[in-house]
């Protein structure tokens, strides 16, 4: 074994070492090794590189390099393009990652002794790629100008099941596009809780099943950009435990299945379990398809802000369909708009237990009307502006339709 003293031998033609980082070039993936951090590396037998506490077998590497560049620690930028995808690793978390590329098809498996977060970075252009991770531990997944499609499965698919905080940073548009009839729940999947926030726009498209899912809860922080779905062949948002939604904008068209569709996990004890929070920002769909919602919760939702803007068209069809209570309230910030046209006769499958008419707002427990303004049109045979199960309580806020409930 011999050692080289990398400040001696490698750097001593660079400029000064903390503004240096060691670059080792293995196929599509660079790992960064900040200088100061490098200390000694041992060349074992001229056939492996031993750099902080990590043997790369040089028979496997393409170059060494040495630039002025800066590489956060704790972070994996994948940059996409005609040729594939390629990575720039920080050292710190390389010997931890299970790192697959195939073209532009990026796999990430995180080691369960990683213990700590790890920030990924996806840019550039591909017409056939994906992203996937999987692990044991939180993550933050930042998509800075990425257009992104996946000929054969979902775009991008997180299998974490632990908060993953998705950032657009500000000034920025991403572009997501799954496959046609593939097997995958969704264009993006979260197994785990998603965290949306940064001022850019996320453009998805899901050509098999539903645009967006997540298994747990999905939240939508108060700086929040935009999220438009250009099509779905089912729900544009599918989403276990529970919505939150504090601010941005979320736009929806074409699509086949339900705007917003939020459903109970199988544990009953799960906080918010089945409901729906709309506290600012701003919703606007257009549904068009049979038996459809809006905005769908299988336990109670709570409106205190933003505005909902919703054209809902078909048989059967629901702007907003609470499971059990529907509360509108005015919150902390400006009072809620809810504004819908919603046009379609009884939906008749041909089973009397699945027929469904047409509503506005359809309350299968109370609805509690206590601030904001509520504007509704429902049109078509046995159609209603808002239907509920239980009791109809008013207390402040402007309507302009009927409100048919068990005392009214």
């Amino acid at each position: 074994m011999r050692k080289i003293l990398l400040t001696g031998i490698i750097l001593a033609t660079t400029c000064a070492a903390s503004a240096q980082t060691l670059k080792i070039h293995t196929g599509n993936t660079t790992v960064a090794v900040p200088a100061a951090e490098a200390g000694t590396m041992d060349f074992i037998a001229g056939n492996a590189l031993s750099v902080m506490g990590h043997t790369y077998d040089l028979s496997t590497v393409d170059s060494i390099t040495v630039d002025n560049s800066v590489v956060a620690p704790q972070s994996v930028g994948i940059t996409y393009g005609t040729s594939g995808a390629h990575l720039l690793v920080s050292a710190d978390v390389y010997p931890l990652l299970t790192i697959a590329v195939d073209k532009a098809d990026v796999s990430i498996v995180a080691a369960p002794s990683l213990g700590k977060e790890v920030s990924y970075t996806l840019s550039g252009t591909s017409s056939d790629g994906s992203f996937t991770l999987a692990g044991s531990y939180k993550s933050t997944l930042t998509l800075n100008n990425l257009v992104l499609t996946n000929q054969r499965g979902a775009a991008i698919d997180i299998q974490n099941g632990k908060r993953i905080n998705v950032i657009l940073p500000n000034g920025t548009s991403s572009t997501l596009v799954d496959g046609v009839a593939g097997t995958q729940k969704a264009c993006f999947f979260v197994k785990g809780h998603p965290e949306f926030s940064g001022g850019g726009s996320l453009t998805l498209t899901g050509n098999t099943k539903h645009a967006f899912a997540s298994n747990e809860y999905t939240l939508f922080k108060s700086d929040f950009g935009s999220f438009h779905v250009a099509g779905a062949k089912s729900d544009a948002m599918h989403i276990g435990q529970y919505f939150k939604m504090k601010g941005g904008k979320f736009t929806a068209v074409n699509v086949m299945g339900d705007g917003i569709d939020v459903e109970a996990t199988k544990n009953a004890t799960d906080e918010h379990n089945g409901q729906a929070f709309i506290e600012g920002g701003s919703i606007t769909l257009d549904v068009a398809a049979d038996d459809v919602k809006g905005i769908k919760c299988d336990s109670m939702m709570t409106i205190s802000g933003g505005s909902i803007d919703l054209t809902v068209s078909g048989l059967g069809t629901k702007g907003i369909s609470a499971g059990t209570d529907l509360l509108v309230q005015t919150g902390t910030a400006a009072a809620p708009s809810i504004k819908m046209a919603v046009t379609g006769t009884t939906y008749m499958p041909g089973d009397a237990t699945l027929e469904s008419k047409c509503r506005g707002i359809k309350v299968k427990g109370n609805f509690t009307f206590n601030g904001g303004n509520i504007n509704i049109s429902a049109t078509g045979k046995k159609s209603k502006a808002i239907s509920v199960d239980g009791i109809y309580t008013y207390k402040s806020g402007s309507i302009n339709c009927k409100v048919n409930a068990s005392n009214t």
